[in-house]
């Protein structure tokens, strides 16, 4: 095939070979994909290829899944001015969202079918007929037919029907309509209630949940019509399944909810849906943090609930709208970090930490007087829990020691003030002196006082050292150095072998690994297997890691401190 010569006489050769749906894959005519699609429709509608064949269904259902996708648009942009009878349309659509699959484009068939349902109003009108008389085909993609040819006394006529399914088109498509009156959107809601108050069909009650969300994004949040008695409504008769699709609602409607309502579902949620994963990934879409209908104090305990039931541990790149919502505000970040430390639940933490992996070195999170709990154990069981998980976030961890000492009682000041030294002080020099250095000239007196005592007892420390530094009997053992080594050397292995996990180009490149060189040579393949050689300049890159001293002195009960603090529960009344 040729681009510069008119497509039409090879693509009626190609439906005569049998072959015309695998044509419109060929690379040849991808440079005309805007025009194949009116081209086919003339083609069909004159007699000369028929899209809907038996024969050209089969060639779609057995296509590559590269060239199905190819192949897709071209089809999608004829259907609406198809002429051809309900038959063959609804079979057409039906194969293209079959072999779609799950993909997020497996819903432009139907949409092609809407317009052309609303082009074609008297072929749609059988097509009505064939949901009425319950036929699976017309049952499948009616919803998008009714939508087409719209009219709200359609719907309601569907919704009205014994039938639950023909009743859920009915609903489904009510809340698709373009033009619908205010006094048809109240209508509509009090039907979609009268469902959800009654029926157990869970097919139909998810569609009642659809159109009322979709008919109160018409109204707007400045008209929560009915909202508050269908979402608890929901909350007594639905099913736990309900409450992961109410999350889905509040993403896809955003519009749709006052900040009342939004608060109702966020409490509903708390009482652990079917699908933690997928509820959790709905509201983290939904979340928008600079609208004020969204109070981070109702949804962090919705993730404090969920965020255990999942199945496998809470990574904060899966949640970015929640995590850089969370670090967004200290006012936030102080009332999550200390709501979770507190609760001591493992997971929870560990997403703590998670949080503030990959942030600013040296970025630390202070927890304001209010969001400390009043009693000195409950602060000393937050400062064990601080140290026990964000060790290796030790400015994170020093900070919220020091907002104990400084709003804590006397006695969790005094614990909060020996952890900052033993192990914190004590295994980092680093970024951690450095800070409490500056905290030397904080307004608060209790923390430039701590900040100084500390560092006068870590100079202490450190010549003491320096004194014992030429004593043989305290060098390590060989065996104690071979230990480190090969600990080092694993770990290296493993943060190498995580790096190439998550970088995006090393599934892309193949790639060498140099042990020494001041150059690089490779062979470039080009055109017409011409070779080019390709000579890089080798320079020297180096990362630095601050590790934990105690973690080599005495890693078996650094470790084990550690576990002990991670670990530690609350006493059971």
């Amino acid at each position: 095939m040729n681009n510069s010569r008119d497509p039409r006489p090879d693509l009626i050769t190609a439906d005569q070979r049998g072959c015309l749906v695998q044509a419109l894959a060929l690379e040849e005519l991808r440079t005309q994909r805007k025009e194949l699609g009116d081209i086919l429709c003339e083609l069909h509608n004159t007699g000369l290829v028929n899209l809907a064949s038996d024969q050209n269904l089969a060639a779609i259902d057995a296509l590559a899944h590269n060239e199905f996708w190819i192949a897709v648009h071209p089809l999608n942009e004829a259907i609406p001015h198809l002429n051809c009878s309900p038959r063959e349309v609804l079979a057409l659509v039906h194969m293209l969202v079959n072999k779609a699959g799950l993909d997020g484009a497996a819903g432009m068939p139907n949409l092609s079918l809407g317009i052309w349902s609303k082009n074609h109003p008297e072929e749609a009108g059988k097509i009505i007929d064939g949901i009425k008389g319950l036929d699976d085909l017309c049952l499948a993609h009616g919803v998008f037919v009714v939508a087409g040819v719209g009219g709200a006394a359609l719907a309601f006529d569907l919704i009205r029907n014994t039938n639950n399914s023909v009743s859920a088109i009915g609903l489904r498509a009510l809340g698709r309509m373009e033009r619908v009156s205010v006094t048809d959107i109240k209508k509509g809601v009090d039907d979609a209630f009268g469902f959800v108050e009654r029926e157990t069909d869970p097919d139909v009650r998810a569609a009642a949940m659809e159109a009322a969300f979709r008919l109160w994004e018409k109204l707007g949040p400045s008209e929560p019509y009915r909202q508050r008695e269908f979402i608890e409504t929901i909350g007594k008769k639905g099913r736990a399944n309900e409450l992961s699709l109410l999350s889905a609602m509040l993403f896809y409607y955003e519009g749709a909810l006052p900040k009342e309502s939004i608060d109702r579902v966020l409490g509903m949620l708390e009482t652990l849906p079917s699908n933690s994963g997928a509820t959790l990934s709905n509201l983290d879409h939904a979340i928008k943090k600079n609208d004020d209908r969204w109070d981070f104090k109702r949804v962090v305990p919705v993730f404090a609930a969920l965020i255990p039931g999942l199945d496998k541990k809470a990574d904060k790149r899966d949640y970015h709208s929640f995590a850089s919502w969370a670090l967004s505000s200290p006012q936030h970040a102080s009332y999550l970090f200390a709501a979770w430390l507190n609760g001591g639940e493992f997971g929870l933490c560990s997403f703590l930490v998670d949080l503030l992996s990959g942030g600013p070195k040296g970025a630390g999170v202070w927890i304001q007087k209010q969001h400390l709990p009043p009693h000195a154990n409950d602060q000393i069981f937050i400062a064990h829990k601080c140290v026990g998980f964000l060790w290796r976030h030790e400015v994170a961890a020093a900070a919220i020691l020091l907002s104990i000492v400084k709003y804590g009682q006397p006695q969790a000041q005094s614990a909060a003030e020996k952890l900052l030294f033993d192990p914190l002080l004590l295994s980092y020099g680093g970024d951690l002196r450095a800070f409490l250095e500056k905290q030397c000239s904080n307004a608060s007196k209790r923390i430039s006082s701590c900040a100084k005592r500390l560092l006068s007892k870590h100079d202490t420390h450190i010549a003491g050292l320096e004194k014992a530094r030429d004593l043989v009997e305290l060098l390590p053992s060989i065996d104690h150095r071979r230990a480190v080594a090969m600990k080092d050397r694993d770990r290296n292995r493993d943060i190498q072998k995580l790096a190439h996990e998550r970088s995006i180009f090393a599934s892309l490149v193949t790639h060498h690994t140099l042990l020494y060189g001041r150059k690089s040579f490779s062979i470039i393949h080009g055109a017409e297997g011409k070779k080019h050689p390709n000579i890089s300049a080798l320079s020297e890159i180096s990362h630095s890691v601050e590790l934990p001293r105690l973690m080599v002195i005495d890693p078996v009960g650094f470790n084990a401190r550690l576990t002990f603090f991670r670990a530690m529960k609350r006493r059971s009344a």
